[in-house]
């Protein structure tokens, strides 16, 4: 071997050790270095405004990282308790190369607000029919669904009928709010007050809107919107209307917001929900 070559060979090998120990250097004077800022940035592609950068940092107080050496934060921890949340769907945090922080959270999108009147609670659900926990600073306008619910007759089995009524304007307007019996029987509360409707179960959906639908644009004009007090579409090419005699019967309603609580408290303010005053109300108020 040439001296020349010796050369070479050694200069190679001081250069790989620098360039080991610059390396290793480096990376711990970047776990020492302090984090810089902390860039919160909430996925909501639907705009529906439910959850908010500023509503992750008041809640899990990321900034409170900043400044601290990079090697101290826990990424995995963090991203653990983001996750936890029933208002986050997912979550992601990570330390870029200017040393900030960076967290992408993607949102649970609430598809209705539920009322139970037993239990006295309250919360959202979102498309899956998972449980979001109801506050008051995390509100979405979503239709309102109340009554009684079971394991046998959960929220989640009214998603087919809160999807349709979703994907259709005029339905959607039409709609005011969807309440569940104890025997299983959906009533719908339109909007044009006076009257519900017994749409049966999720069986058959846009074929039951269709027939009611179809009632609307003919027996009213016949007959006045004031001749009936509930019209049923639950049985299969069936419309059949009771005519009004006298009041409207009691639908089970949720009326005071403030007076439910989610469902992972027991008590709110001290009410019992087995109280006359218990926020619920028969709708005869619909009746003229």
């Amino acid at each position: 071997m040439s001296k020349r070559s010796v050369i070479m060979c050694a200069c190679t090998v001081v250069l790989l050790v620098y360039l080991a120990f610059a390396t290793a250097a480096t990376g711990s004077m970047a776990r020492r270095a302090p984090v810089g800022k902390v860039r919160i940035q909430v996925e909501d592609t639907l705009r529906t405004g439910f959850i908010t950068s500023d509503d992750i940092a008041r809640e899990f107080a990321p900034g409170a990282v900043s400044g601290a050496p990079r090697c101290s934060v826990d990424l995995r921890k963090m991203e653990t308790q983001l996750r936890a949340s029933d208002k986050i769907e997912r979550a992601n945090v990570a330390m870029l190369a200017d040393g900030s922080l960076a967290i992408d959270v993607v949102p649970m999108v609430p598809v209705a607000r539920v009322f139970e009147s037993r239990g006295h609670r309250s919360y959202y659900i979102n498309a899956d029919g998972k449980r979001i926990g109801a506050e008051a600073r995390f509100h979405i306008d979503v239709p309102v669904v109340c009554g009684t619910f079971s394991e046998t007759l959960p929220p989640a089995r009214l998603l087919p009928l809160l999807s349709h009524i979703a994907a259709d304007p005029q339905l959607d307007a039409l709609v005011s709010t969807i309440v569940s019996e104890p025997d299983g029987d959906i009533i719908i509360v339109p909007a044009m007050r006076g009257h519900v409707v017994n749409f049966g179960d999720t069986a058959d959906v846009s074929d039951k809107f269709a027939r009611l639908q179809r009632f609307y644009r003919t027996i009213p004009d016949v007959r006045g919107w004031d001749s009936y007090d509930t019209i049923s579409v639950k049985w299969r090419g069936q419309v059949v209307a009771t005519k009004r005699a006298g009041r409207l019967r009691p639908v089970q309603l949720a009326v005071r917001e403030e007076e439910f609580i989610d469902a992972d408290n027991e008590t709110v303010n001290g009410n019992d929900p087995n109280s006359p005053d218990n926020g619920i109300i028969p709708d005869d108020a619909y009746s003229n």
